[in-house]
């Protein structure tokens, strides 16, 4: 990687449990025994439904996901094995290892199906209100800016115009205020109307 690790990615052929480790060196070798998956029958329409659904969130989840590249959706869509789909998107979640690990390692397809959908349910939430709140602090930062610009604006043309600033004038204009000799009811109504100007 660019800053120096290395990264391994590795792809699970099937889930399987370890008898008996045989040696560490160079690498690790072990006797494993093969675990059988408990599937649903084929006509299993809940478990169809389920396994449309953990499609659909995790193509919303990439969508919704600045980290997580648009290619992906290809990849999501073109799995054609339920089982696959379910422990592709299982090992990728934004999870902990120990979280993962409890869910690959249900034995029930469609029990292991559900809770995977939970923790996507949970991602996809997430995801929603952390992008709200980004774009909700980006607006109001977009607002503050060009409020500013328009501001600048509307000074440089004032000074281009008459040769003095918006603020020049008002200070020129409240000096002179100050030397008049006003009753009381005007005097009041210029001063409020003063105080709005200056907001």
């Amino acid at each position: 990687m660019p800053d120096g690790n290395v990264t391994v990615i590795l792809q699970g052929k099937k889930r399987f449990r370890i008898d008996s480790v045989v040696s560490e060196m160079p690498y690790i070798t072990a006797n494993i025994r093969e675990v059988a998956e408990k599937k649903p029958g084929k006509l299993d329409t809940e478990f169809l439904a389920i396994t449309d659904s953990i499609k659909e969130l995790a193509i919303q989840i990439i969508k919704e996901s600045p980290n997580i590249p648009t290619e992906a959706t290809f990849a999501i869509k073109n799995i054609e094995s339920q089982s696959f789909l379910i422990n592709f998107v299982t090992s990728n979640m934004n999870l902990l290892v120990e979280e993962k690990q409890t869910l690959l390692s249900i034995n029930a397809l469609k029990e292991r199906a559900l809770e995977t959908l939970r923790y996507m349910n949970l991602e996809l939430q997430k995801l929603e209100l952390k992008n709200d709140i980004q774009s909700r602090v980006r607006f109001d930062l977009d607002q503050q800016q060009r409020e500013y610009f328009l501001h600048q604006q509307m000074k440089t043309i004032q000074e281009e115009l008459g040769g003095v600033s918006q603020e020049e004038e008002m200070d020129e204009m409240s000096l002179k205020a100050k030397t008049k000799k006003w009753d009381a009811k005007p005097k009041h109504i210029l001063r409020k109307n003063w105080l709005k100007c200056a907001e």
